[in-house]
């Protein structure tokens, strides 16, 4: 049974001659088009088909923009479905199952709290309500904003697959943060060689050997990692065969969402070679614990007893025991955590000589102002020896070559400042030999990443008849070139 219609205006007919009505007419776009009416009642079949055609009539005309009209079906659409369509695209990037989870499970409690059930029904009143809620309730700034990075990349993927004609949640900003939420500190050089080789002995913890965790702090301070790109590594991340040797952090577990080639210096390289050896290529080269603080305080809190243990002198370790040499929580209220890894060695590329553009790149920032605010932390030697740039105010030697006497390039070799980092620390000093370990100082660690017999052995030799063995200080910083070994 079928009911036709002259001069375009369709046609309704039954399948079979039964069920509801069909509707069949041509569009604006010139293509047929068929739906069903729902109904049995064919006078009202013929109303819908009339509703219909007029409706193609105003697109054709330009009177209804047919974009709008489908985010206007779209925004009308439960929005739980739209929440399962975001999260396979989330999927489909790459993300990280524990990324897609947590961003998707934060933008769900947030819909559901204010009862959004459409699209159309996000509105900026209860979502400021909401954020409020959670700050009244204890939560962080930083866990605030990110309930608003989550709904916001919700809602900009709306936006880009044309399910949302503007951001209704535009005049939301985010919560301010006052100051650093954790204040960290980096360590030092020394500091770094006495928890390397002292976790190299140590007893294992939870899944991890002492060996295995000296080695994730050497990478950590030797890529600036996080802990969620280290996690991700299998040997098959490592190139240590290339010039110069890298390790690649595949987009899915980076920060920004790229992929991240890290070049390496070739001792770091070395040692990982030999640290590799025989591992499956596609299995986690560490198995870390959820929570790393732990890990890395007891590392340290070991290294501290048996530096200030180190030395015979019952009024030395009463100094030792006072200040913050490898103290997580330092006596300025900074801290180490394992992001202070990471802070550790975008200072050290600051204090090495590297420019403001090498250090972001290095660090893998997209703003230098984010390198050089929050992650570079220089002490007051590090400021004091930027001075010696400055032209003398000694009349009697106007011209004499201030930098080259602070940094031991003329004469011999000058005097080896105190620590450079602001923890309090006195004994420990940055670039002498106050740190005996069975009875040998530990004094150039030109090779950072060395492991302890080498390096001693590398102490012990005699000195060379180079011109550059007179005159450079001794240091356990970076040098330059960066990602390179060190003649």
């Amino acid at each position: 049974m079928a009911s036709r219609r002259g001069n375009g205006s369709g046609t309704i007919f039954k399948r079979n001659g039964r069920g509801a009505w069909i509707a069949r007419w041509y569009g604006h776009d010139g293509k047929r088009h068929g739906q069903s009416t729902r109904t049995t009642d064919k006078a009202a079949a013929l109303r819908i088909l009339n509703k219909l055609v007029t409706d193609d009539a105003l697109r054709r005309a330009g009177v209804i923009d047919p974009r709008l009209e489908a985010i206007g079906i779209q925004t009308h659409r439960p929005i739980s479905e739209h929440l399962d369509d975001w999260r396979a695209s989330l999927r489909a990037k790459g993300g990280t199952s524990k990324q897609t989870s947590q961003v998707s499970r934060r933008a769900e409690k947030l819909i559901n709290d204010c009862g959004f059930t459409t699209l159309g029904e996000i509105d900026s009143t209860c979502t400021k309500s909401f954020m409020q809620e959670l700050t009244d309730e204890g939560k962080t700034p930083r866990t605030v904003n990110g309930y608003r990075q989550a709904i916001g990349q919700f809602i900009r993927w709306a936006l880009a697959d044309g399910r949302l004609a503007a951001d209704p949640l535009a005049s939301v900003s985010m919560v301010k943060v006052v100051g650093q939420s954790v204040n960290r500190r980096p360590l030092d050089a020394d500091e770094l060689a006495w928890l390397f080789q002292v976790t190299e002995q140590a007893p294992g913890y939870r899944a991890m050997s002492g060996d295995d965790r000296a080695m994730l702090y050497r990478l950590a301070t030797g890529t600036g990692f996080r802990a969620n790109e280290i996690r991700s590594l299998t040997p098959a991340s490592f190139d240590l065969e290339a010039s110069p040797p890298v390790v690649t952090v595949e987009a899915g577990y980076s920060k920004r969402r790229k992929e991240d080639r890290q070049p390496i210096r070739q001792d770091l390289a070395d040692l990982l070679t030999i640290w590799l050896k025989g591992r499956p290529k596609s299995t986690p080269v560490f198995k870390m614990p959820d929570k790393l603080p732990p890990m890395l305080h007891a590392d340290m809190k070991r290294a501290r007893d048996q530096w200030i243990r180190s030395t015979q002198d019952p009024a030395e370790q009463i100094r030792r025991s006072e200040s913050d040499f490898l103290s997580h929580l330092a006596s300025n209220g900074r801290v180490v955590d394992f992001h202070a890894l990471r802070v550790t060695y975008i200072t050290a590329l600051i204090r090495s000589g590297a420019n403001a553009k090498e250090t972001q790149e290095l660090a893998r920032h997209s703003d230098p102002k984010l390198t050089l605010n929050v992650y570079t932390k220089l002490g007051i030697h590090d400021l004091a020896g930027a001075l010696e740039n400055m032209p003398s105010t000694d009349s009697s030697n106007p011209t004499g070559p201030q930098r080259l006497k602070a940094t031991g390039t003329e004469n011999s070799k000058a005097s080896s400042g105190t620590s450079s980092s602001e923890s309090g620390q006195n004994s420990a000093t940055l670039g002498t030999t106050t740190i005996p370990i069975d009875g040998t100082p530990l004094g150039s660690g030109k090779l950072l990443y060395c492991n302890a017999q080498q390096h001693l052995e590398t102490l012990q030799e005699p000195p060379q008849s180079k011109a550059t063995s007179q005159t450079r200080t001794e240091d356990l910083r970076f040098t330059k070139p960066l990602l390179y070994q060190l003649s």
